[in-house]
């Protein structure tokens, strides 16, 4: 496979991990500005954001409480600070918005983890392996040398069975002749 084939599509957010605290803080920061904006214009878009970026590089538990946090907070806000009459409108809408918000959490959590998974899955071993051109025991990174099935083992999910080829099996052990006289 050629190295140009395994680079990341454009649309995939890049990989890492950050502290959920990145995330509360700009969640705050849109709280508030919908505190600021008041009840008649609502940008619930723009919650999905850090919530979707919090489920990528912090996890699934951040993530849902931010999509609960930020549209509870919303909520807060018609009930006792903004002067809203008591209708059930808003307030469904606002517990709408939350549950599709936690939905896409889990989603984006999801998706980051099946893509990490993969990541860790695809893992194959590159570049050039020093190998004893006699026994086959691979050099490791500590100097030492190792049998191929135990290096490979210890690397990835492989394991081993032994046999002849019928080409050995006629040289080393005068096998398989028996097949070919009859």
């Amino acid at each position: 496979m050629d190295r140009n084939e395994l680079v990341r599509p454009w649309w995939l957010l890049p990989p890492g991990r950050l502290h959920p605290l990145w995330w509360w803080a700009i969640a705050l920061a849109l709280v508030l500005a919908d505190y600021l904006v008041g009840p008649s214009t609502q940008f619930p878009v723009l919650y999905v954001i850090p919530v979707s970026l919090a489920a990528w590089y912090s996890g699934r538990p951040s993530a849902l409480a931010i999509a609960v946090a930020v549209p509870l907070a919303h909520l807060v806000f018609l009930v006792a600070f903004w002067k809203v009459p008591r209708e059930a409108a808003p307030i469904a809408a606002t517990m709408l918005r939350a549950g599709a918000i936690a939905v896409t959490a889990m989603w984006v959590a999801r998706l980051a983890e099946h893509e990490r998974a993969l990541e860790r899955y695809v893992y194959r071993l590159e570049g050039l392996l020093p190998i004893c051109a006699f026994c086959k025991s691979i050099r490791n990174s500590a100097g030492e040398w190792e049998p191929f099935e135990a290096y490979i083992t210890t690397r990835s999910k492989a394991e081993f069975s032994h046999g002849f080829c019928p080409s050995c099996g006629r040289t080393h052990y005068q096998l398989f002749e028996q097949d070919e006289a009859s």
